[in-house]
C-alpha cells in the first residue's frame, strides 16, 4: 500500500473483483483456456461451492490444479480480455474525489493480477492470492486463501478509519464475514447467501448505481441521484408492461395455439431465470431485462410480477374472445402503466391501508380504463367496468394486480355485454 500516513479519509470502499468488477470469473475464463473438459470440470466445482458442499479453499486448489500450465504471463493477457463492469473508473474517480480510500481485494485471483487492475482502475490498495509473479505455471498445492475480514481490519486501523467507515461491494459467500463488519454492505448481482446479508442490493451492470448508497444526495449530481435511477427502471419496466398488448392480436390474427404455447414456454423460461439469478447466475437475456426493470422491494426474492401478468393474458386469452380480451389486456398494460407513473410523479394523497398506492395514480387509472373501455363498449359499461377494475388495480396483494385486473375484467365486459 502506498503511503498514505499524512491524507485523512472518510471512509474505505472495498471492491470484490470475479463477478462485481469483472463481469465474468478469472479461473473460469483460465479453465476456458485449457478446454472444454477443464471448463466442465470447474462450473461443477462452482456449483459444489454455492451449494455449501466445498469451501473456497477446496474449490481455489482443485480449480487451479484444473488449469495447470498456463504461465503468469498469459493469464496477465487473459485477465485483461476480460469485460469490465460499465462505468468503473468514474465510479472510482468519484469516490476518491469525495475522500474515500478505494481497495480491491480478492480470495481466487493472484495479487499480480490484481496490481495491473488497481492501475488501470485507479484503485489505491490491492490484495489477493499469493502466487508468484515469475513462476512458469499457476497451479499449487497448497493455498492460503486469505481472510477478507482480516485484510480490511488492517486497512481500517492503518488509515485511522472505524468498521462504521467501511463499505464492502462484493457477490458470493466469501465475503458474508466482511459484509457483517461493514458499516454499508452492497450485494451487486449477489448469490443467494448475500441476498440476506447485505445492507443493500443491486442488479445490473451499471457500477454508478452503488453511489448514492455511499454519498450523500447533496454531493451528486441528479443523474447520479437515487431517484433517477428508480424512474429509469421503471420506465423500462412499464415499456415491458406495454408489450403486452400485441399478445391477442397474434392470437386472433396469427394462431391462438401458438401464441398461447409460446406464452406458456416464456412464463416457464422466465421462472427458470429467476431461480437463477435468484442464486447469482445469469440466463440470457431474460435476467438482463429483469435486473434491468426490477424495484428496490423486490430485489431479495423472486419477481413473480411477469409471471401473475402472462398467466393473466393467458386465461384472458383462453376463455374470452378477442373483443374481450384485447380491451382487458390494454387495461392492465396501459393503465396500469398510467396508474404507476401519474402515481410517482404526482402522487401525493395516499390511499388508506394501501401500500405505494395514490388517489392520483387510481384516479389516471379509472380515466385511462374508461377511455380504453369506452372505444369498444358504451358508456354505462365502461364507466362500471373502469371503475371496478380500478379497485382491482388497488388491492394491497404482491402483483396479484397483473393476474385479477385482466381477467376480471374481461369477466365483467362477458357478463354486461
Amino acid at each position: 500500500m502506498k503511503n498514505q500516513g499524512e491524507k485523512r479519509y472518510r471512509g474505505l470502499v472495498v471492491f470484490d473483483v470475479d463477478g462485481v468488477i469483472y463481469r465474468d470469473f478469472f479461473l473460469k475464463r483460465l479453465a476456458i483456456h485449457r478446454g472444454f473438459f477443464s471448463f466442465l470440470k470447474l462450473v461443477l466445482l462452482g456449483l459444489k461451492y454455492y451449494r455449501n458442499k466445498i469451501n473456497i479453499q477446496e474449490l481455489l486448489e482443485r480449480g487451479y490444479n484444473l488449469v495447470k500450465g498456463i504461465s503468469s504471463d498469459r493469464a496477465v493477457e487473459i485477465a485483461g480480455k476480460i469485460k469490465r463492469v460499465h462505468n468503473l473508473k468514474k465510479t472510482i474517480e468519484i469516490l476518491k474525489n469525495n475522500g474515500f480510500f478505494v481497495a480491491i481485494i480478492s480470495a481466487g485471483i493472484p495479487s499480480f493480477i490484481l496490481e495491473y487492475l488497481a492501475d488501470e482502475i485507479g484503485a489505491d490498495y490491492f490484495h489477493g492470492l499469493d502466487i508468484d509473479r515469475y513462476s512458469r505455471d499457476l497451479s499449487k498445492e497448497k493455498i492460503w486463501v486469505i481472510s477478507k475480514r482480516d485484510v480490511v481490519g488492517k486497512l481500517v486501523k492503518d488509515l485511522g478509519l472505524k468498521w462504521n467507515n467501511v463499505v464492502s461491494i462484493g457477490d458470493d459467500p466469501n465475503n458474508i464475514e466482511l459484509f457483517k463488519k461493514s458499516g454499508i454492505s452492497i450485494g451487486f448481482n449477489p448469490t443467494k447467501s448475500i441476498r440476506k446479508e447485505a445492507t443493500v442490493i443491486i442488479e445490473g451492470n451499471n457500477f454508478l448505481e452503488i453511489l448514492p448508497y455511499i454519498l450523500r444526495e447533496g454531493e451528486l449530481p441528479k443523474n447520479l441521484q437515487k431517484g433517477y435511477f428508480i424512474w429509469k427502471r421503471e420506465i423500462f419496466r412499464k415499456l415491458i408492461h406495454i408489450i403486452g398488448i400485441g399478445v391477442p392480436f397474434l392470437a386472433q390474427y396469427f394462431s391462438k395455439p401458438l401464441t398461447l404455447a409460446a406464452l406458456s414456454a416464456f412464463i416457464v423460461i422466465y421462472l427458470i431465470s429467476e431461480i437463477l439469478r435468484h442464486h447469482g447466475l445469469s440466463f440470457f437475456l431474460l435476467a438482463k431485462i429483469t435486473k434491468g426493470a426490477q424495484r428496490d422491494i423486490e430485489t431479495r426474492n423472486i419477481i413473480f410480477g411477469p409471471v401473475f401478468l402472462g398467466v393473466g393474458i393467458f386465461f384472458t386469452i383462453l376463455f374470452f374472445p378477442f373483443r374481450y380480451n384485447l380491451p382487458s389486456t390494454m387495461v392492465v398494460s396501459i393503465s396500469d402503466t398510467l396508474s404507476s407513473i401519474v402515481g410517482k410523479l404526482t402522487g401525493r394523497h395516499p390511499i388508506p391501508g394501501v401500500k405505494n398506492s395514490s388517489i392520483e395514480g387510481s384516479i389516471a387509472f379509472f380515466i385511462s380504463a374508461f377511455a380504453i373501455l369506452a372505444f369498444f363498449f358504451p358508456l354505462g359499461v365502461s364507466i362500471l367496468v373502469a371503475a371496478a377494475a380500478t379497485i382491482m388495480e388497488i388491492i394491497p396483494i404482491y402483483n396479484l394486480d397483473n393476474l385479477i385486473i385482466p381477467v376480471g375484467t374481461a369477466l365483467m365486459l362477458s357478463a354486461l355485454t
